[in-house]
């Protein structure tokens, strides 16, 4: 089984030079955690992630400390937090992606993306033969066709 037939369409895209203000109300208001990002060409840039955005709310201070982090000292407010957020807003999305992402093509072998996604990254961007995103496997496409086939 490959994994083309079981990815999904990506139906919205999100370009690097895009800013990430939209793309953060985007992944809220539709509960989206992760979602992948093309260039103009629609060739896969990387990753955006709640993950990834949280790194980037950290005080810069807390970002530049080597090894196990404790912080359980600082004392955020509201207001410093929602100005680091406010600084993201405004950075494009391919500032803050993430490139050290594992993919796929149409013929990567099922298990294969379903050991990806059970050890490493929760989804998995299918690439066609020029880098260009054609769809994603993740553990909600493989459930969906799961029940599909089962009908």
């Amino acid at each position: 089984m490959k994994c083309g037939t079981v990815m999904a369409p990506v139906k919205t895209k999100l370009f690097a030079e895009d800013p990430a203000g939209p793309t953060i109300d985007f992944m809220v208001e539709r509960h989206m955690g992760l979602v992948p990002v093309v260039d103009k060409d629609n060739r896969f840039v990387g990753l955006i992630s709640g993950d990834r955005l949280m790194h980037f709310m950290l005080p810069h201070s807390v970002m530049m400390m080597r090894g196990k982090k404790r912080v359980g000292y600082l004392h955020e407010s509201r207001e410093e937090l929602q100005e680091r957020l406010e600084d993201l807003r405004g950075r494009t999305l391919g500032d803050l992606v993430d490139r050290n992402v594992k993919t796929a093509t149409p013929d990567t072998p099922l298990a294969e993306v379903v050991m990806l996604i059970s050890e490493e990254q929760f989804v998995v961007p299918v690439l066609d033969d020029d880098k260009k995103l054609v769809g994603a496997v993740s553990f909600f496409s493989v459930l969906h066709w799961l029940r599909e086939a089962g009908e």
